[in-house]
This record gives C-alpha cells, structure tokens and sequence, in this order.
C-alpha cells in the first residue's frame, strides 16, 4: 500500500473536503481525486460516498483512516527514535498543561532539561476538555489534566492531590477565623478565579460551591493567566484569589494569607493521559514518567 495515497486520504477526511485537502497538499483537486479513488480500488472496497457536494467517511473509511493515521504517527517517529537509540534523546515532545496544574511540569523543567539536552519541549496551555479533545486527535503526546476525564478511551495516571486555597491580604480574612473554612466567610469579599475565557471545569467548581451555600460570589476578576491575579494582589487589590495551592508561588505565602479552602470538593485530582494505541516514542515515556515522579511541594 502506498504511504503517499494514504497520506492524502488522511488529509482528506481531516479536511472534510477534497478541494480543501488539496490546497493543504498544495496539488490540484483532479489528481488527488484520482487517488482516492485508486486506493478505493485497491481495497476493493467505497471510502467515501460521495453525493454532489455531500460526502461522508465510510464505516471501512473510518477504520483505514485511524489505522492509516496511527502507521504515518509511527513513521515520523522514527527518525528520533534511530537517532535517540544512537545516544540522547532528541526530537520534540508535545505536551498539554491545564491552567490548574502548571507546576506540576514546571517544577520538573530543570530535571527534564538537564537529563534531555536535545529535546525540545512544546507546551499548550488550556482548559482540561480541551485538552482532551487534542489527546484524542493526536494532537499531544500527553497532558495534565482534571480528574476524572470525560471520555474513558484514555490511558490513565494520577498525579499528586491538589486543594483549593484562599491567598488575600493578611487582614482580609477576619483574625476569628481559625484554621480552614469554607465559602460562606468569603460571601462579602471580593473574588479572583482562574478561568480560561471559554470556561473549565475548576471555575465551574467554585461556582457551584457558592451556589450550593445560597450564595451569589463578588467576582471582580477572572483570568486564564495566573499572573495577571497575583499581579493584581501584589498591586494592592483587597480581594480573595481562590487558585489551586501548588499554583501559588512560596513567596505569597510569606507575604499574604494562604488558607485551605474547605468545601469545593475533596481536592483537586489531576492526572496524565494520552491514549493507548497512539506510539509514543522512548522519550515521551520518559518525560511522563519524570514527571510522575515529581515531588508536589505542600507549604500549609
């Protein structure tokens, strides 16, 4: 079976449209029809059906297209994974990082760089759907994700527990309440939250936890950037910022209170996935298991 044919079948299904595929190809539209419908012949069998300006995979279609998909995968690998059983990994690792758990990767950078010189690391920073969906289309090698996830075609591997905290000013919090506490003594502050513009599932978490206590929360910023809200506290902004605890540097809690919040669920599990059939090269496996073996740094 030619490697070429199914390189513009891929691209083909990818791009929903044949026209659309052949610009991204960068051939005309008749050439690669006559492709498609080579490699049809072939098989003996009808990829797509095709109705005017309607068409749509076929179930054997669908099957050539994720097993065509994960073989071309295995095939660009290659070249690393020759050149990494050489000596030294290289090559380039595609990660996902949800807002919510970026430390657990950055606090691994200085391992991962030192022990992998020549490997460069791409990171993409989103909501944990998102970062589902782009496991799924292969898009990443693997992510960081919120527990559990929505779909049960992941490989799975829990990372270290995370909780909630407050981080305010040192007289924001009235000095009577001890310990951890929940939403109802923050009903009259004013909130910071973590939030990427198209949602996720942590800031929903907030919100039904206010909600569940009767109580409509003073939001007065959100933001899918962390600096922005430490920004704002150190700024001077009299606000309560409710972040995941290890998202919170170890000089805040020198400088402001940093409390445990009670109530917005047991705690934060996060995790790594990525899916099980995709190949992933010697040093994808060992940048996952680094960080698996991070330590997550408890400062309450």
């Amino acid at each position: 079976m030619d490697t070429k044919r199914l390189v513009y079948f891929c691209t083909i299904v990818e791009q929903g449209q044949i026209s659309r595929a052949a610009k991204i190809l960068n051939i005309s539209q008749p050439p690669l029809s006559l492709r498609l419908k080579e490699l049809e012949d072939e098989l003996g069998v009808e990829l797509i059906v095709r109705k005017g300006h309607v068409w749509q995979v076929t179930e054997a279609g669908k099957v050539l297209y994720e097993r065509a998909r994960q073989a071309l995968n295995q095939l660009t690998e290659i070249p690393s994974e020759v050149r990494n059983a050489a000596g030294g990994f290289t090559g380039r690792i595609s990660v996902g990082v949800s807002m919510s758990f970026m430390s657990y990767f950055t606090e691994v950078m200085p391992r991962l760089s030192s022990k992998f010189p020549m490997l460069q690391f791409r990171v993409f920073v989103a909501d944990s759907t998102t970062l589902e969906a782009d496991v799924e289309s292969r898009k990443l090698d693997f992510a960081i994700v919120l527990l559990p996830t929505k779909k049960e075609i992941f490989d799975v591997q829990s990372l270290s527990m995370d909780h909630f905290c407050v981080v305010c000013p040192v007289d924001l919090i009235p000095p009577q309440v001890d310990g951890t506490f929940g939403v109802k003594v923050l009903q009259d502050i004013p909130l910071m939250l973590l939030r990427l513009w198209y949602g996720g599932r942590t800031y929903d978490q907030v919100r039904k936890e206010f909600q569940k206590h009767g109580i409509a929360p003073r939001i007065l910023l959100d933001s899918p950037n962390l600096s922005v809200i430490l920004g704002a506290l150190d700024a001077g902004v009299r606000a309560a910022a409710i972040l995941p605890l290890n998202q919170v540097p170890n000089n805040f809690h020198e400088r402001y209170q940093v409390r445990k919040l009670d109530g917005i669920l047991d705690g934060i599990q996060p995790g790594i996935i990525n899916l099980p059939d995709r190949y992933l090269t010697p040093a994808a496996q060992e940048v996952m298991r680094e960080v698996l073996k991070g330590r997550v740094r408890s400062n309450m």
